[in-house]
C-alpha cells in the first residue's frame, strides 16, 4: 500500500530538515521558541510531499505522511534526548505530535495532487 520509492524521498526530506531544525536549536539558542512548530511543519511538509507524489487516495496519502511524520520526529526527538537537551520521556509524545502532523500534510498533499489532476484535466482540453 505504500510507494516506498516515494517513502524514502520524503523521509530524506523530513529527517534532513529535522536534524537541520535540531542543529539549529542546539546552537542558536534564540531559535528555540519556535522549534516546536518548525518540526511540526517540517514533518507536515514531509508528509504533503509523500501524498503529492503518490496521489491515490486519502487513507494511502494519510498512512504514508504519518509514517513520514513519525519517523522525521523520531529521529529529531531522539536526537534531541542525546543532546541533553529534553528528557527521554518526550521522545514518544514528540514522535506522535509530529506523526499527527504528518498525517494532517498527507491529508492537504492528496488535496494538492486533486486540484493539479483537475487543472490538468481542464486545461488539457
Amino acid at each position: 500500500m505504500l510507494d516506498l520509492k516515494i517513502l524514502k524521498r520524503a523521509l530524506f526530506v523530513g529527517i534532513v530538515f529535522q536534524l537541520v531544525l535540531l542543529g539549529c536549536g542546539y546552537f542558536w539558542p534564540h531559535f528555540r521558541p519556535g522549534l516546536l512548530f518548525a518540526c511540526m511543519m517540517t514533518a507536515a511538509v514531509a508528509g504533503m510531499l509523500y501524498a503529492r507524489d503518490l496521489g491515490r487516495g486519502f487513507l494511502p496519502g494519510m498512512m504514508g505522511g504519518a509514517a513520514v511524520g513519525a519517523a522525521s520526529g523520531l529521529v529529531a526527538v531522539t536526537g534531541a534526548s542525546i543532546l541533553g537537551e529534553e528528557p527521554e520521556i518526550w521522545i514518544p509524545y514528540g514522535g506522535m505530535v509530529l506523526m499527527l502532523s504528518g498525517m494532517v500534510g498527507g491529508i492537504f498533499g492528496e488535496i494538492d495532487a486533486g486540484m493539479r489532476a483537475y487543472i490538468v484535466r481542464k486545461l488539457g482540453n
